[in-house]
């Protein structure tokens, strides 16, 4: 691994790291104050308290039963998975949809509470579900845990799935508190929620690879269950072992790095890494479960959909049956979505046209906000061509007029989209990122420090927090922001790694740290000499020539 020669000794930051829902489960005695909401008889009963103070409780009603589990069911991409029948689903959805509204107002406790209300009917709603109730509770903030949750929070349920939700509120209040996670993800692979399982993975081995004294146990679990997970799935599920795989690998060689001398550690990783490898090579040769299929005909329509390039008449052929289906209703969603990718894929301006068309209809006619932001996807795709294109005709003024263009358009659809998605990370951080381009700093830098509490995108909201700092002349700010951000960077020598550090060297040489600047680009030159074609180099140069 890359070391980084510029760092200095410094004090780890407390960052907050991503976590799930909040909420108030509880099975206290029903107040006078009691409303109880049970909407369908096969809905399980949760009863909201609302006491004096205006807090407010849930309570799984002890006569509540789940529904039975249905042999046609869907998990959270839409492919067949046990347990979840569609009715199951929609109404998951229903408390979802209810929980955006509430979010919208900022009315995160009871937002929360919708969110898990659903989750209890669908756990593996890990993009519908469980990001936007996490989400919630982020901008929600931390909530003081009185004496009598904090005992219930001791109490371990025998249903897995209960278990799993129960973490996940008491991981709300307390967002730092990597037991909680742990306990979700130990819940998760009991009840074989896999894809919750991986997306609370993901947030726990970030905490926990950020802990002052990183635990050797914690990373030994999650090790344990990835590679249990990828056994299971090795023959019925090559990708999803592949996944679990992984990320077996990367927690053995975090346990490596915590425990270097540790043969038996070494060694498991080894065969984990051995088993991935294997599974990588097989799965690699084959196309995908397509080829062992017969039914030439309707094979072919199924490849052809999902091939990036044909020929203009199978195109033609494709659009012509995807019409005749959606004439059979005009209202599925699916078709629809099936012509608007099909009139999308040759970036033909008629066809995108005729394509922004439809999905306009369609939302008007559904509400349904995706088709406009689909619509919206299109557009903004013709616009980044276009510039390209005058790019490429050397018109100065045509581009600088077309980017003004294009970035307004695009302003005002991911101010849009915060709107409508207002606990999304990533759609705000795209909105950050267009208001840092619009030179709208102080507007930026609030959206982008709350877009950074997705883990995935830290490192990258970091660098625009920092750039906007630099922008404002504010330079000691932006050394803090970007140093911890480099500092905390994996792998440190990517596109971004190196980016982090050549802003923190220009933060360095405007405050006049001439020796931290010089330190700063002679690590970027040791991993690309030629970086920013040179510009670097010649920093370096001008630099000592200053004496």
């Amino acid at each position: 691994m890359p070391v980084r020669l510029w760092q200095t000794q410094t004090t780890r930051a407390d960052i907050l790291p991503i976590v799930a829902s909040r909420s108030h489960l509880t099975t206290s005695t029903p107040s006078p104050l009691v409303k109880t909401c049970d909407l369908t008889p096969q809905m399980p009963a949760f009863t909201i308290v609302k006491a004096r103070s205006q807090r407010c409780t849930l309570r799984c009603s002890p006569a509540a039963s789940t529904t039975p589990m249905s042999d046609k069911a869907t998990t959270n991409d839409g492919a067949a998975g046990p347990g979840f029948s569609e009715a199951d689903i929609e109404r998951a959805r229903k408390w979802f949809q209810k929980g955006q509204e509430l979010a919208a107002k900022k009315s995160f406790d009871y937002a929360i509470e919708s969110y898990i209300s659903g989750l209890a009917f669908w756990p593996e709603a890990v993009e519908e579900g469980h990001m936007p109730c996490r989400a919630a509770a982020l901008f929600r903030g931390p909530q003081k845990v009185s004496f009598s949750h904090s005992i219930m929070a001791l109490r371990k349920s025998r249903d897995p799935k209960k278990a799993m939700l129960d973490a996940e509120m008491q991981l709300s209040k307390d967002p730092h508190n990597i037991g909680h996670m742990e306990a979700m993800f130990k819940n998760a692979a009991k009840a074989s929620f896999e894809q919750t399982m991986l997306w609370i993975g993901e947030i726990l081995a970030d905490a926990a690879d950020r802990e002052e004294k990183p635990g050797l146990d914690r990373f030994a679990t999650m090790r344990k269950l990835y590679e249990e997970m990828g056994d299971r799935h090795v023959n019925t599920n090559p990708a999803m072992a592949i996944a679990a795989y992984d990320r077996a690998v990367r927690a053995l060689s975090r346990m490596l790095t915590l425990k270097p001398q540790d043969m038996a550690i070494s060694t498991d990783l080894r065969d984990v890494a051995g088993k991935l490898t294997i599974l990588k090579g097989k799965y690699s040769t084959a196309d995908s479960f397509r080829e062992s299929q017969h039914d030439s005909e309707a094979q072919r329509e199924l490849h052809d959909k999902d091939r990036a390039f044909q020929s203009d008449e199978r195109v033609e052929e494709l659009i012509a049956v995807a019409e005749k289906r959606l004439e059979e209703d005009p209202n599925d969603r699916n078709r629809i979505n099936e012509l608007v990718n099909l009139l999308s894929r040759r970036e033909n301006e008629k066809d995108e046209v005729r394509a922004i068309g439809m999905l306009v209809k369609a939302y008007k006619t559904s509400n349904d906000y995706r088709f406009k932001m689909r619509a919206d996807d299109i557009r903004m795709a013709q616009l980044r061509r276009q510039a390209r294109q005058n790019v490429a005709d050397g018109d100065r003024h045509a581009v600088q007029h077309h980017l003004r263009e294009q970035l307004r358009f695009e302003l005002g659809v991911f101010k849009e989209r915060t709107r409508q998605y207002p606990t999304d990370l990533r759609v705000r951080y795209q909105y950050g990122l267009r208001l840092f381009k619009a030179g709208r700093h102080d507007e930026a830098i609030p959206v982008l420090q709350e877009a950074r509490n997705d883990p995935k995108i830290r490192s990258t909201c970091n660098l625009y927090i920092g750039r906007c700092f630099f922008e404002k002349g504010y330079h000691a700010q932006a050394i803090d922001i970007l140093k911890e951000a480099a500092r905390t960077h994996e792998p440190p020598d990517d596109d971004l790694g190196k980016d982090l550090l050549y802003r923190l060297g220009r933060a360095h040489e405007a405050a006049g740290q001439k020796e931290e600047a010089l330190k700063i680009y002679g690590q970027i030159i040791q991993w690309d000499y030629n970086y920013r074609n040179g510009e670097v180099r010649k920093r370096i140069d001008d630099l000592k020539n200053q004496g």
